[in-house]
Order: C-alpha cells, then sequence, then structure tokens
C-alpha cells in the first residue's frame, strides 16, 4: 500500500502531540495509527505498541519496519530517548517531513532540491544529537544522489583523519559552493555548525547565497540570537576577556548552574545561570564540541573553536555525569600568542642558564613534573624554541597538539586509529632526529620507548604529573623501569608552579611565621633587610584578589654522580629529595621565597602553591 508524504507527517504529528500531553508511547502509537486508518500506518501503530510492551523501545520497534521508518528516523529517536526529549525530536521528524528534508520510505524526492534537503537534514539530525559522523553515514543514504553520495564520503574520511568538514568541502567544488565553504569554516570556528546547515539550506533554496558571509563575533551575541546561544556566547566572551584559563560549569540542587572561571589560577563565581538553563546550556556546549548530546551517562571529550575580537582561542572541553547532573570543564588556549620564551617564564638568571643549557643538551631524557595547569607544556614548547630548528631535526609526540612551532614535525595522537605515544615513539626514531617531545610518560611502554630513544644517542623531553621532582624519579620507577637505566637515560626534572603575582597596589606586610612550613619560616626569619609584600585590592586587580597575572617558582633536580647511588637504592621521596638537594638543588619553596623577598610575589601565595615534601 503507497503512502504519502501527508500520511508520514499526519502520523508523527500525533506522536508528538501525544507525547506533549504525557501519553504512555504504548498508547499514543496506537492511537496515531488509528487516526491514519485505511493505511499501512493503522497496522503499523499496533505493531510498534506490541513491541514497546515487550520491552523494546520506540527506536528498536521503529528498526523493524523499514518500510515506514527511515534510519533517519530511527536514529533522531533514539537520540531523543537517551537524551529525555523524545518529543522535542519527534517533532523535528514531523517538521523535517513536512519540510522534505526527509524522504520517507515509498515517496519520491525532486532531485532538484539535493542540495537544500541535504543541508537542512544534516541540520535536523544535529540538532537531534546525533554526532557528526553518524549524520553523515545517515544522509550519503537519506539524499539519494550520486554527487553527494561520494562527496559525503570523502567527507568521513577527512573528519576520520582528523580534518575539518570546511577542508573536505573545498575538495569537491563542483557540489559545494565556495560561499558554502566559507560559511561552515565560520560556523564550525564558532561551534554553530547546527544553525549554519539550516541558512545554507535556506540560502541554496532561494538561490541567493550572499547573505551566508561570516558574521563578526559581536554580532553573533545580537538581539536574535537564542536565548541559549546567545548566553553561551557571553560566558565564552566574559571568560577570553577576562583571561581565563578554565570554565567550570557544576549542576546544583537548586536546578540553578553554577558557572565559574579560572583566573590567574584561583577558580571564582560568575552570575549563577538562570533556573533550568544549565542543561540547555552544556547541550549547546556538546553541539559545539561534536560529541554526542544524548550521551549522558558516559564522559565525553571535545574540542571548540572560537574567534573573538581578531583572536583564535582553542577550548578542551570534558563533559562528565554526576549525581545532580552534567559538569563541564572548558580549558582555554589562545593559539594566536603562541609559546613564550624562555626568558619570559619567570626563571632568575642562575634558573634560566640551566634550562638555556639542558635545552642543547644532545642526548637523555629531561622531565618537566608537575600537576595540571603548572606550565609544563609552556615549558617544553619554550626549550624547543631553543633549538636550531633549521639545523637540527626536531619532532613532538602530543595529545593534543597545542601550538604549531615553525620548523618541528608534529604528530597527534590518535589512540582511536592505533597510534599511541608508544607507537609514534618507535616511528620516530626512524626519521634521523635530534630531539623529541612527548607529551606525557602514560604507561610502562612509552617509558621504555622514550628510555630507548634516549640511550640511542638523542633527547627526549617530555612531562609526568607528580609533587615535586623528586615524585617524578620516585614514579618512573614505579612505572616499572630498572634504576640502572633510568640512571643511565635521565638528565634533569625541572618542577615548575605558578604563583600569582602581586597587583602594583601592594603594601609593605610581615608575614605570619607561626603559620609557615618550617623551611619557609626559616628563610623569612634570615631574609635580613628584605621587604616583604601583602595584597590589597583595587580596580586593576578586581578589588578584591591584590594580584594581577602569575609567574613561575621552580625547582631543578640536575643528576650526577651522587644522586645515583641514591637512585639505585629505590627510596621514598622524601629520601630522593633530601638527597637531591645535598647535591645542590634549590626547593621550588626556596624559589618563590627569593622572589617574595623582591615584591614579585607573596609568602602567602609562594605557601599556598608550592607542595609539602
Amino acid at each position: 500500500m503507497g503512502m504519502t508524504r501527508e500520511q508520514h507527517v499526519a502520523f508523527w504529528k500525533a506522536v508528538t502531540e501525544g507525547l506533549t500531553g504525557g501519553l504512555p508511547v504504548v498508547a499514543l502509537v496506537q492511537k496515531a495509527g488509528d487516526g491514519l486508518a485505511g493505511s499501512a500506518f493503522q497496522g503499523a501503530g499496533k505493531a510498534l505498541a506490541a513491541e514497546i510492551e515487550n520491552g523494546a523501545r520506540l527506536s528498536e520497534a521503529m528498526e523493524k519496519q523499514p518500510e515506514l521508518f527511515s534510519t533517519a528516523m530511527c536514529m533522531m529517536v533514539r537520540a531523543g530517548e537517551a537524551g529525555g526529549v523524545l518529543d522535542v525530536v519527534a517533532g523535528r521528524v514531523a517538521q523535517a517531513l513536512d519540510d522534505a528534508s526527509f524522504t520517507p520510505p515509498g515517496c519520491r524526492a525532486d532531485p532538484n532540491t539535493a542540495p537544500q534537503r541535504y543541508w537542512r537534514a544534516m541540520g535536523w539530525m544535529l540538532s537531534s544529537g546525533i554526532p557528526l559522523l553518524q549524520a553523515f553515514s545517515i544522509i550519503a543514504n537519506e539524499v539519494a544522489d550520486p554527487a553527494f553520495q561520494q562527496a559525503t564520503g570523502a567527507i568521513r574520511r577527512t573528519i576520520l583523519e582528523g580534518g575539518n568538514v570546511a577542508d573536505a568541502l573545498r575538495a569537491c567544488p563542483d557540489v559545494f559552493p565556495t560561499e558554502v565553504c566559507d560559511a561552515v569554516a565560520d560556523a564550525e570556528q564558532r561551534g554553530t555548525l547546527d544553525e549554519c546547515l539550516f541558512k545554507v539550506a535556506t540560502a541554496l533554496e532561494s538561490g541567493d547565497l550572499s547573505g551566508l558571509a561570516p558574521a563578526s563575533a559581536e554580532a553573533a551575541l545580537g538581539e536574535e540570537a537564542a536565548p541559549v546561544v546567545k548566553l553561551v556566547n557571553l560566558i565564552l566572551l566574559r571568560a577570553i576577556k577576562e583571561g581565563a584559563s578554565d570554565i567550570h560549569l557544576d549542576p546544583a540542587e537548586d536546578n540553578r548552574g553554577r558557572v565559574r572561571l579560572r583566573v590567574d589560577g584561583v577558580l571564582r563565581d560568575l552570575e549563577p545561570l538562570p533556573e533550568g538553563l544549565l542543561q540547555p546550556v552544556v547541550g549547546r556546549l556538546k553541539i559545539m564540541a561534536n560529541v554526542d548530546v544524548a550521551e549522558r551517562r558516559l564522559p565525553q571529550d571535545g574540542r571548540i573553536r572560537v574567534k573573538v575580537e581578531g583572536r583564535e582561542v582553542d577550548l578542551r572541553v570534558c563533559v562528565v555525569p554526576t549525581m545532580l547532573g552534567e559538569r563541564v570543564c572548558m580549558r582555554l588556549v589562545a593559539r594566536a600568542e603562541g609559546p613564550l620564551p624562555l626568558d619570559r617564564l619567570g626563571l632568575s638568571e642562575t634558573d634560566l642558564a640551566a634550562v638555556r643549557e639542558l635545552s642543547h643538551h644532545p642526548t637523555g631524557i629531561i622531565v618537566v613534573s608537575g600537576p595540571a595547569g603548572c606550565g609544563k607544556t609552556t615549558l617544553l614548547y619554550a626549550m624547543l624554541m631553543e633549538k636550531d630548528r633549521d639545523r637540527e631535526c626536531v619532532m613532538t609526540v602530543e595529545d593534543p597538539v597545542e601550538y604549531q612551532l615553525p620548523g618541528v614535525a608534529q604528530i597527534q595522537i590518535q589512540p582511536r586509529l592505533g597510534l599511541t605515544h608508544a607507537r609514534a615513539l618507535r616511528a620516530v626514531l626512524r626519521q634521523d632526529l635530534d630531539a623529541v617531545m612527548v607529551g606525557e610518560i602514560r604507561d610502562l611502554e612509552t617509558l621504555e620507548c622514550a628510555v630507548q630513544v634516549a640511550l640511542t644517542g638523542h633527547l627526549v623531553l617530555t612531562t609526568l604529573h607528580t609533587n615535586n621532582a623528586a615524585g617524578a624519579i620516585r614514579r618512573l620507577l614505579d612505572v616499572g623501569i630498572e634504576p640502572y637505566r633510568l640512571n643511565a637515560s635521565l638528565v634533569a626534572v625541572i618542577a615548575p608552579r605558578l604563583v600569582r603575582r602581586l597587583c602594583d597596589c601592594k603594601q609593605p606586610g610581615e608575614p605570619a611565621v607561626h603559620s609557615m612550613p618550617p623551611e619557609a619560616a626559616a628563610f623569612v626569619r634570615g631574609a635580613k633587610g628584605a621587604t616583604f609584600y601583602r595584597p590589597v585590592g583595587c580596580e586593576n586587580c578586581r578589588a578584591t584578589s591584590g594580584y594581577r597575572g602569575r609567574t613561575a617558582i621552580y625547582e631543578i633536580l640536575r643528576m650526577n654522580d651522587r644522586l645515583r647511588p641514591v637512585v639505585e637504592a629505590s627510596p621514598d621521596v622524601a629520601a630522593l629529595h633530601k638527597a637531591a638537594v645535598e647535591t645542590g638543588m634549590k626547593p621550588m619553596v626556596i624559589d618563590g621565597l627569593e622572589k617574595a623577598a623582591r615584591g614579585i610575589t607573596s609568602v602567602e601565595e609562594v605557601c599556598r602553591v608550592a607542595p609539602p615534601v
């Protein structure tokens, strides 16, 4: 029995009305089918109801009737079920059928409308929570046009290889006009791809592509922007303008989202989100980060690239489920600023000379150690910039690649394709390299590869997550490397930390010696003639903190013949730290207190940041 588009639309409108009215799914699908008496939907409604009564979901029941429900419809319904927004998605299915974005089974599509149907159908799928790659897989069959099917295959391959949609579109100029490619490229940067696709479809339908020119960031915040889109843009814009390194969105018991920015290493609150808007904001960010909007049970990671006031900023997005809802953390990286040189990283003259010397060391492993956000990657990039990249072969193995360095071959790790740190390291050994930076030592396999690279005459720069320099040695031993191999390959460990700089409003003040660690108290008592300062607060430092900007304090442990026998004995961290200090290492807290004595930071800030041994 032939079905018309109007019957498909009527069925889904009835389903949407039933869901909105609170009817059980079993009852509403049967009612929607009975409303089309004499058609295939009447029997289909009963069959769907029977499957659901036996424990199936609506999407699973639909998949058993491909003669009425296409793959696109089934996947949209599945996303709606997972996200708890089945009523919204059902309405979108009805709209997609009504505006001919989807061609229902048994109906014919106008071949002349393939371009606009392609983009509008993609828009409906993305806005319903279907991941980008999955949507492209579906669209190839949804729009039965050979040119678009071939182009879609090329787009999927480009995305799987780490590329973006716009570059893939530009490789098919016969199918995708330049104006469309430019609009998609701008939307990818802004994270508004779903909105852009509907605009592209409308422009293709009218035959006028002039309105697809990329808009400015400020225009995106205009009055016509959707409230949730506008709210997300305002949060991102404020974070970028205030120099935040991270944005935190926390669910709360009062159904209002808590928004915090990490500025100069300290979290501070913004105005909470309006009641009921946390989940829509999280959904918007997940769409921008190209992750599964419907998945709320598992952690997800994604990336967003935005351009504000001429500055390109990357945001690394991590979404995790909590008891109160999904929590989002975003790390901001300003791409245009690039890495800082060594002489701008707060190193004292002695430490600057030592790190420069280490940067030019011919062989061995140099570890930069510390918690997330302490400046490890910044220091590694600065050390790479010290290399003579015209006369040396320098490579990196990273996840992710944060900055692009001229003259350096940078490898992006892709575990899902089998390209791990260890596999990439084995490959670079055959590249006649001089130095390699490894983003992080995560397991014994990667560590053994790094040691092999170092022992075969190359310099390896890498990172670890430990509290101090001595802790890095203990961690390497705990991972499983033999002490004699570690002694043969390790050159030095550098442990940085970021401390806040005192604002110009600072005032002299005696530190509270009684509340300090013994090491710090002894330094302050012995610093005769030094003037220590305390934070005050003014308009320039937001009136409350008394700090503005950050600098770094360091601990540099260099391996030597006196320290190697201690490593061979595999002692604990405290014993390693004591031995390192006895052989010339300046503890991090002392480096920080020296900066405090020069008025750069406060004693309290150093004691807050420097880890206890």
